[in-house]
């Protein structure tokens, strides 16, 4: 069930990386209604019928009952330590990279809590929702490689700044000089990673695909579980070597970006990241 970005990895997405990409204010609104969000987002990929979503809704239920018992706090002891980084005169790089490393952690976590769901999920599928999954998957790819491959490198680029900035933006008001330029030189840095990106995810995709082929068969939990469980084995080798170089760049950015900042940045900041924490740390996580 991680077929884009449509999965319950999207707990995660919208809690840790939203702590400093995302312009979402209103981070428990999002996961109090995870519940409807995911199997709609779900359904846009795989067009349940009303026999699959009604076996699917109690095993949903149990995992984001586990996911608000088991891994809620783990994000609030994340936020905490972020904080804490991003309170420094000059935020350590090392030290962001590293808090990196624990959302990958958590992603893994939520794959493998959910592999055995995913595994008899996509059992069940027929050969026309089998289709029509991957052919919304190559429409999402035909319009990503419009939108993000076809133009020069150089407006790619550009793209990528101004995408970036925006998504600081909230969280930091407007960028002063200084910040534009680590934003330019990062931006430039990262070079044809948009080509990387996606060729990697349709290597991915095309895993998936053989997976699926073999669904009725004896086989098909043992092909399914590495998809899930450990991507990164599926990763081209253009991609993993350049997989830890961009982490490193984004989080010398951010590191160069607050270290920049005025004090009315670090309140914006600090402001957002304390509603964030309380509006997570109310969450009830009731059965």
């Amino acid at each position: 069930m991680t077929f884009k970005r449509q999965s319950l990895k999207t707990i995660a997405m919208l809690l840790c990386a939203s702590v400093l990409l995302s312009a979402c204010s209103r981070i428990d609104l999002a996961y109090s209604n995870l519940d409807w969000l995911l199997p709609w987002r779900l359904n846009s990929y795989l067009n349940l019928d009303s026999q699959q979503q009604a076996w699917l809704k109690p095993r949903l239920q149990a995992h984001l009952q586990w996911h608000c018992s088991r891994e809620l706090p783990d994000y609030l002891a994340w936020l905490d330590s972020t904080q804490a980084i991003l309170a420094e005169a000059q935020p350590d790089s090392a030290r962001l990279y590293k808090q990196f490393g624990e959302f990958d952690g958590a992603l893994k976590r939520i794959n493998v809590e959910i592999t055995p769901t995913a595994i008899e999920l996509l059992r069940g599928l027929s050969d026309e929702q089998v289709e029509g999954l991957f052919a919304t998957l190559d429409e999402d790819n035909l319009e990503d490689r419009q939108d993000f491959l076809d133009p020069p490198v150089a407006v790619q680029i550009s793209e990528r700044q101004t995408r970036m900035q925006e998504r600081l933006r909230p969280w930091l008001g407007r960028l002063n000089e200084a910040q534009q330029q680590h934003l330019a030189n990062w931006a430039s840095g990262l070079g044809e990673q948009n080509r990387l990106w996606l060729e990697n995810r349709e290597l991915w995709q095309q895993a998936l695909r053989e997976a699926l082929a073999l669904r009725h068969t004896a086989d098909f939990a043992e092909q399914l579980t590495p998809l899930l469980q450990t991507r990164e084995r599926f990763y081209s080798d253009a991609y993993r070597a350049n997989y830890s170089r961009s982490r490193q760049a984004i989080a010398t950015l951010f590191s160069q970006v607050l270290s920049s900042s005025d004090a009315s940045q670090r309140e914006r900041l600090n402001h957002r990241l304390r509603d964030i924490r309380q509006d997570l740390a109310g969450q009830s996580c009731s059965a």
